[in-house]
């Protein structure tokens, strides 16, 4: 037998670990070494191969098929060893450009450890070169409940939701990044591109100079003059960086002839959207928000209460046992309580946490919330004629439907943390609840 101690000084374990031990130290220190995991390091990619070498050696060595009384157990290391095998192949599949592949050999090795932190990392790589946006944020998801300090995972996190659409949700993800990994170049760059685009041109500036210090430390010449192309072009005269708008400047039209494109748009933001999400808070709801400007969202956001409001109004009439006595301008305000006080505690929450956010997204995911929320009033009135069994059904679905609109609200677009918002959204329930209850019992 080979000599194996120098194999178990460097996975730091003894010889009598166990395999569940000995798998534990591996995990432990791959993630010291990974290259996915610190890119900036030349020498990461040789130490984790000399670690994977120490790792298979010591475990042949000490759990031989035919000595080890415990099948189940030498199983499980073989299928460790093999999901590496597969994370081997799915990698230089990717360096040859196979990336549909890659894809299927990264979901193999997960499949055979779902704690393949670093089999996440690249399959959320990947999805990004191929522009699957939506994929990233969910691989993102993935790696930051296995280890919630991986830094690139946040950096693509901000990627995938700039793409999307949303800077400050983006700027929110680059700062966490940059709070694990002060050196994270690209993230200081990235932020910075972020925040050029919301037109903070100060700290724009701030985190460009940070990105630039950075890419020389790191010998990267050809960031460096990337990006300090672009803090010279932030020092031109802005009539410089544009044309002039005289010569494109369009006639005035009438108001007959501008308004029904501007009604066609509204129509078109409000009614396309609510597909999008309703059906898919995950995967739809942060796309929605992203690819409405500020004030769009916060219009469609206002129709979404409106709509829910008017819901309600005619669920009134269906219950006469409780609203008789409340007149038409009580009943409305009974309709609009939910959601301002669904929007004021998002605002709320925002600053408790320290969140960037806007009324625009607190204002959105209020709309949204309650769309599930005034469907179920209106269609109680009207399936409860079917039976009690077919009202459950459609409260459960419809209940269910507007905790996650209000919590994935939270976590993608105003961007609590999962712990924040598992604490929030019960909060925001109940106190809107509360409130709104507190009123009809004065109106009653």
């Amino acid at each position: 037998m080979a000599d194996l101690q120098p194999y178990l000084q460097l996975l730091q374990v003894s010889k009598d670990a166990t395999l569940a031990e000995l798998k534990t130290a591996f995990r432990r220190q791959a993630r010291a070494c990974h290259p996915d995991l610190h890119p900036d390091n030349p020498d990461a990619e040789t130490e984790f191969r000399k670690l994977s070498e120490a790792y298979e050696i010591v475990s042949e060595a000490l759990y031989p098929v035919k000595q080890n009384p415990k099948f189940e157990e030498f199983d499980q290391s073989k299928r460790g060893t093999k999901a590496q095998a597969l994370y081997v192949r799915a990698t230089e599949k990717t360096a040859e450009r196979d990336y549909d592949g890659a894809l299927a050999d990264y979901t193999a090795a997960i499949e055979l450890e779902p704690d393949f932190l670093e089999a996440y990392l690249k399959r959320c790589q990947i999805r990004y070169v191929l522009g699957d946006d939506v994929g990233v944020l969910a691989e993102c998801s993935h790696i930051l409940k296995l280890d919630d300090t991986v830094a690139q995972a946040y950096y693509y996190q901000g990627r995938a939701r700039f793409q999307l659409g949303s800077p400050p949700s983006a700027i929110a993800a680059y700062s966490q990044a940059i709070s694990l990994d002060e050196e994270y170049a690209p993230a200081w760059l990235h932020r910075g591109q972020a925040r050029l685009e919301l037109q903070e041109t100060k700290l724009a500036r701030a985190d460009l100079q940070q990105a630039v210090t950075l890419f020389e430390a790191q010998g990267d010449r050809e960031e460096v003059h990337r990006v300090q192309g672009m803090l010279q072009e932030l020092t031109r005269p802005p009539f410089s960086r544009r044309r002039s708008a005289s010569k494109f400047k369009a006639k005035p039209s009438s108001w007959k002839q501008s308004q029904p494109s501007v009604w066609k748009r509204f129509a078109k933001d409000v009614f396309t959207t609510i597909p999008k999400f309703f059906v898919n808070p995950s995967g739809g709801l942060l796309p929605t928000f992203a690819r409405l400007s500020p004030r769009r969202a916060l219009e469609v956001g206002l129709v979404y209460a409106g709509m829910s409001t008017l819901c309600f109004l005619l669920a009134a009439n269906l219950y006469p046992q409780f609203f008789a006595a409340i007149v038409l301008w009580e009943r409305m305000v009974l309709g609009i309580v939910p959601f301002l006080s669904l929007v004021f505690m998002s605002k709320l929450a925002r600053n408790f946490t320290h969140t960037r956010g806007s009324w625009a997204s607190d204002v959105f995911i209020g709309g949204a919330t309650l769309l599930p929320l005034g469907l179920l009033t209106f269609l109680s009135g009207l399936v409860i004629k079917f039976g009690l069994l077919v009202l459950i059904i459609f409260s459960v679905y419809l209940i269910c439907d507007a905790i996650l609109m209000l919590y994935f609200g939270c976590t993608q677009i105003n961007n609590l943390s999962e712990q924040s918002a598992t604490l929030a959204v019960p909060t925001l329930f109940l106190v809107s609840g509360g409130l709104t209850y507190g009123i009809y019992t004065v109106f009653a």
